[in-house]
């Protein structure tokens, strides 16, 4: 039970990191945006229809989500036909995601999103992310969805605006979880997608000795600076990941290879 409310405190963290990276921003829309969107629901639909996929469409300027059920979604129970959501997320599907799947899914789209951003803008079409998880059916069991994130447009300042993620079944769980290359089907190395530089060298000294349960006072006396100073580096970690406290913040830094994670 422990570990299960752990996992749902570190979800919520990186769900609102996601948000901060997606949605905070002052969006630049051209005047091509309405056309764009208009034909992204449209290839949302062909996809949900020919693939047998649940396809999301979120619109980051809009905060709202064009939901295609397909087939999948009526066989597992979640909704049938396209809908328009209030928001980025498909909660339809979040909230029936194992719940030791919902960390990884968020941990694996903050470092796409981290990888993305530092592409060129002609290159950034060239990749898309790929991960496995399970998904409870309206019978109860799971069954082993394939995830793929697709970003389609973006606005003269570089930020997403559209995305795609197709949810389809993958009985065998086959193929390669992370960022792959659709020029090359090769995944991109793992070093490459990692979120170095989101916290400082001096701040994961702090965090290192915090995941091994030290406390402020032992660990400002090895690195030989005040109390004051740990906590407020404490703190910017947390602001920084999102976290509500240090333990969620030490699993959050874990997930995305920030710190050791044994």
């Amino acid at each position: 039970m422990a570990k299960r409310i752990a996992n749902t405190e570190s979800s919520a963290s990186k769900q609102n990191e996601l948000n901060e990276l997606l949605l905070n921003h002052e969006f630049c829309l051209d005047a091509e945006f309405d056309a764009r969107y208009r034909r992204a629901k449209i290839v949302s639909e062909h996809y949900a229809a020919a693939e047998n996929t649940v396809a999301v469409l979120s619109n980051m300027a809009l905060n709202t989500s064009y939901i295609c059920y397909g087939s999948l979604g009526q066989q597992l129970g979640i909704g049938s036909g396209c809908e328009e959501m209030p928001s980025i997320w498909e909660n339809a599907l979040l909230h029936r995601l194992h719940p030791d799947d919902v960390a990884d899914k968020l941990a694996w789209e903050l470092q796409f999103n981290s990888f993305i951003t530092r592409q060129p803008a002609q290159e950034r079409s060239h990749y898309y992310l790929q991960h496995f998880m399970r998904i409870r059916t309206h019978g109860g069991e799971y069954a082993t969805l394939r995830h793929r994130i697709f970003y389609l447009h973006y606005d003269s300042g570089g930020n997403v605006l559209l995305s795609l993620c197709l949810y389809t079944a993958s009985a065998q769980n086959s193929g390669t979880t992370g960022i792959i290359n659709s020029l090359t089907d090769t995944a991109v190395n793992r070093s490459d997608i990692s979120m170095a530089g989101l916290l400082t060298k001096r701040e994961i000294e702090i965090l290192e000795p915090l995941s091994h349960g030290l406390a402020s006072k032992q660990i400002a006396q090895a690195l030989c600076i005040s109390i004051c100073t740990v906590n407020n580096h404490r703190q910017n970690i947390m602001r920084k990941l999102h976290c509500q406290n240090t333990t969620e913040a030490v699993m959050v830094a874990k997930r995305l290879g920030l710190l050791n994670s044994k």
